[in-house]
């Protein structure tokens, strides 16, 4: 597996060459959130992470609240105001706020979904807990051998990066067999970064981070 980081602008100055040294390859940095608001150092944290050779990937924080299709078209308009001439990991929803009910959030989160594949020409990954997806999501329940009918099938298109803070290994979760990306806890501690950081394993090799990174 490949080790790997997620940051915010909550980490406030990064040394992204230490980050690099210390074995990091890759590092899911947060561009927007909402409707409106672009997170103040995504530019340049992307930026660092390129030039120090770590591999970047972005991610959305999903607010329910909000117009699904507004919050893709902020998204995008933010990453391509802070493009880098680099490869990037597809786009990622960042799904943790509960809303809209189980059907309407389904409902939301494939709207933005579809519209950022509009807006990029790329699948976006999903980030989210075991809890929340099988709380806040129109998950199927065992009934007796069989499943029941299902409205989150549509998921498994997506790769999955999975929060879960386990000294074993994730669950898995429906509709989704293993994950590609897990976060394994949220108080890690990495060489140039001053503050806790949230710490990820990619599931495949480097030449398959690569390949999604052109996908």
């Amino acid at each position: 597996m490949i080790y790997g980081i997620d940051v915010s602008h909550h980490q406030e100055f990064i040394d992204w060459k230490l980050v690099k040294k210390s074995g990091a390859r890759f590092a899911f940095i947060k561009a927007s959130e909402g409707e409106t608001y672009a997170d103040p150092m995504f530019d340049e944290n992307i930026h660092g992470a390129v030039e120090a050779g770590v591999l970047p990937g972005t991610y959305h924080f999903f607010l329910p609240r909000y117009d699904p299709l507004a919050q893709a078209r902020h998204y995008a308009q933010v990453l391509q105001e802070n493009a880098v001439d680099a490869p990037c990991l597809p786009p990622c929803i960042d799904l943790e706020t509960p809303g809209l009910g189980k059907a309407g959030l389904n409902k939301a989160l494939r709207i933005f979904i579809e519209e950022m594949y509009n807006l990029t020409g790329r699948k976006c990954i999903l980030y989210v807990s075991p809890g929340f997806w099988n709380s806040y999501l129109p998950v199927p329940v065992q009934s007796g051998y069989k499943l029941q009918p299902s409205e989150v099938d549509w998921a498994v298109e997506y790769p999955l990066w999975l929060a879960h803070y386990t000294t074993g290994l994730p669950y898995q979760i429906y509709p989704w067999v293993g994950w590609r990306f897990w976060q394994y806890t949220s108080a890690g501690r990495i060489a140039g970064v001053a503050t806790k950081v949230d710490l990820n394993f990619f599931q495949g090799s480097l030449e398959e981070l690569f390949k999604l990174a052109a996908s």
